[in-house]
């Protein structure tokens, strides 16, 4: 009681990857919003605007490059964070990713434990209010 669940939307196309993420965040004690595209993701990003964004790269319509230019192209979401999870595991996409604006970049297939740890640390750096500072 008196902590507020951060509001976490999984923007990828693999229904198993989504119900997978979703109830492991959930069990965690974040609220969870599903998107099945990028179109669909930023949509639902603007108007839900979530504590975090986990993002595929691989999906129809706008793919996870595209949606990262989108959500920091709209000043409602530009600060929203993003966590990449992917099966391109080349550099230049992990590099293309986080230059473009990710705050983080996980491989699938991917440790649970892991990635629970990377999402906690992203949200306690970027907290309302909280200590975490970002650099140019």
């Amino acid at each position: 009681m008196g902590k507020e669940q951060a509001r976490i939307l999984i923007v990828d196309d693999d229904p198993i990857i989504r119900r997978f993420v979703g109830t492991l965040l959930a069990h965690n004690g974040y609220e969870v919003h599903e998107a099945e595209d990028g179109e669909a993701g930023l949509r639902m990003a603007a108007s839900l605007l979530p504590r975090l964004v986990v993002l595929d790269l691989v999906m129809p319509y706008k793919d996870g490059f595209e949606v990262i230019n989108g959500l920091k192209d709209d000043p409602s979401t530009r600060r929203v964070p993003i966590l990449i999870l992917s099966v391109k595991d080349r550099e230049e996409d992990v590099v293309k990713a986080l230059n473009l604006g990710a705050d983080d970049y996980m491989i699938k297939p991917f440790s649970t434990q892991e990635l629970l740890a990377r999402i906690r640390k992203i949200l306690e750096r970027t907290a309302p209010g909280g200590t975490g500072c970002t650099t140019s």
